[in-house]
C-alpha cells in the first residue's frame, strides 16, 4: 500500500525483534513497540469508513449502519459503527454485522498482559476467538473491532488511521498553494482548491451525510456540488424539510468521504447527530477552534469563536483522502 503524504505518530519507540502469525486469516506481526503508523490507501473499489482515529475499507456493495438500524434486513455484509440501540418501532431487529466497531472501554482481565501485534501496522491485541469470529482490541486508536472470520477479517486487515488524527495532529502547518482561493463569511477567512464551488444559502441544510445513509460520513448532495467538492455559507434562516427515505438496497450503502467545508453561522443548524466538543481548543491566528468529538466519521466538526461575535459558528470540513487537504484547510482559517 500507498503512504500518505504525512505519517502520524502513535506511539515512539523503535521496532523490536519481531515473529509473523496467522490469527483469523489475518498476517499479524509481534513487536515490542510499533513504528512510526502511516495512513495507507484504500484497496480499489472499495470504499474507506472511519469511526473515531480509526478506519477500515469495505467493498461498496456493504451496508454500513451507524449504532442503529431500522431499514428492513440486508442481504450485503455489515459494517457497524458503535453500539446498535435496537428501536423498538422497527418490526425487526438488526441482523448480525459482519464487522463492528465500537469504542473501547477496558480490556478484559484475561487479555492485559497480552504482547501487542501489528496488524497492517497497527499495534492491537488479541481477544476472544471464537470458530466464526474474532476480536481486536486497539488501544491506540480507542476502538475494539469483532469480525466474522473470512470476509470479516479481510475489512478488518484494512485497519488504519483516520484521517481526521493527522488533521489534528501537532506539528508545521501546510503551506497554502498559491492557486487557491479564499472567502470571508462570518467573521473567518479561510483558503480552499481553486476549482470549488462557493454556494450561499439562508437554508439550515441538513449538515452532516446524506440523509437517508450514515450520518456524519459525507457531505450532502445538492444541485450545486453533486459529487464534487465545494464550499458552502449557510446563514441558517429557514429550514429545510426532510425528503422521504426510501428502504432498500440504497439505504445504507456506504458512502466515499468526500472533500468540502460547511459554515453554519447560524442558530437552526439541523444537524442529524449531537454534537460534543472537546475543551482541548487551538487557536489560529486568534480564532478558537474546538473540534467535536462526536459525530466520530468522515467529517470534522469545529466550533469557532470568532471575535466581535456574540455566538459561535460551526465549521465542517471534509476527511478524504489522506486528510491533507482538510489539514491546509483547518490552518488557513483566520479573522476576516
Amino acid at each position: 500500500m500507498t503512504p500518505s503524504l504525512f505519517t502520524r505518530v502513535l506511539l515512539t519507540g523503535t521496532l523490536a525483534a519481531c515473529s509473523t502469525a496467522t490469527v483469523g486469516g489475518l498476517v499479524l506481526t509481534s513487536a515490542q513497540r510499533p513504528m512510526a503508523l502511516e495512513v495507507t490507501t484504500t484497496p480499489v473499489s472499495w470504499v474507506p469508513v472511519a469511526y473515531g482515529d480509526a478506519q477500515v475499507s469495505v467493498p461498496p456493495t456493504w451496508v454500513v449502519y451507524a449504532h442503529a438500524w431500522c431499514g428492513g434486513q440486508p442481504s450485503a455484509p455489515i459494517l457497524q459503527l458503535g453500539v446498535v440501540v435496537w428501536d423498538l418501532a422497527c418490526p425487526v431487529a438488526p441482523s448480525l454485522p459482519t464487522v463492528r466497531i465500537t469504542p473501547l472501554g477496558s480490556i478484559p482481565a484475561p487479555y492485559r498482559q497480552e504482547q501487542p501485534v501489528l496488524l497492517d501496522g497497527v499495534p492491537v491485541i488479541l481477544g476472544p476467538k471464537l470458530d466464526t469470529s474474532i476480536t481486536y482490541f486497539v488501544p491506540s486508536l480507542h476502538v475494539e473491532l469483532w469480525a466474522i472470520i473470512g470476509s470479516g477479517t479481510r475489512v478488518i486487515g484494512t485497519l488504519a488511521v483516520a484521517p481526521r488524527d493527522g488533521v489534528l495532529a501537532s506539528g508545521p502547518a501546510p503551506a497554502v498553494p498559491a492557486s487557491w482561493q479564499s472567502v470571508t463569511f462570518a467573521g473567518l477567512r479561510f483558503s480552499f482548491p481553486q476549482f470549488w464551488p462557493v454556494t450561499r444559502t439562508s437554508v439550515a441544510a441538513y449538515g452532516l451525510g446524506t440523509l437517508c445513509q450514515a450520518p456524519g460520513v459525507a457531505f450532502p448532495d445538492n444541485a450545486a456540488s453533486l459529487l464534487t467538492s465545494g464550499v458552502t455559507l449557510s446563514t441558517d434562516q429557514r429550514l429545510q424539510a426532510p425528503p422521504p427515505c426510501p428502504i432498500g438496497p440504497q439505504a445504507g450503502t456506504p458512502q466515499p468521504p468526500m472533500d468540502g467545508v460547511q459554515v453554519d453561522s447560524g442558530k437552526r443548524v439541523q444537524f442529524l447527530v449531537t454534537l460534543a466538543f472537546s475543551t482541548r481548543c487551538r487557536d489560529l491566528d486568534g480564532l478558537s477552534a474546538c473540534p467535536a468529538t462526536s459525530p466520530p466519521y468522515s467529517i470534522l466538526v469545529l466550533r469557532v469563536t470568532v471575535p466581535g461575535r456574540s455566538a459561535p459558528v460551526l465549521v465542517s470540513v471534509g476527511l478524504a483522502g489522506n486528510g491533507l487537504v482538510a489539514r491546509t484547510i483547518l490552518y488557513s482559517l483566520r479573522p476576516s
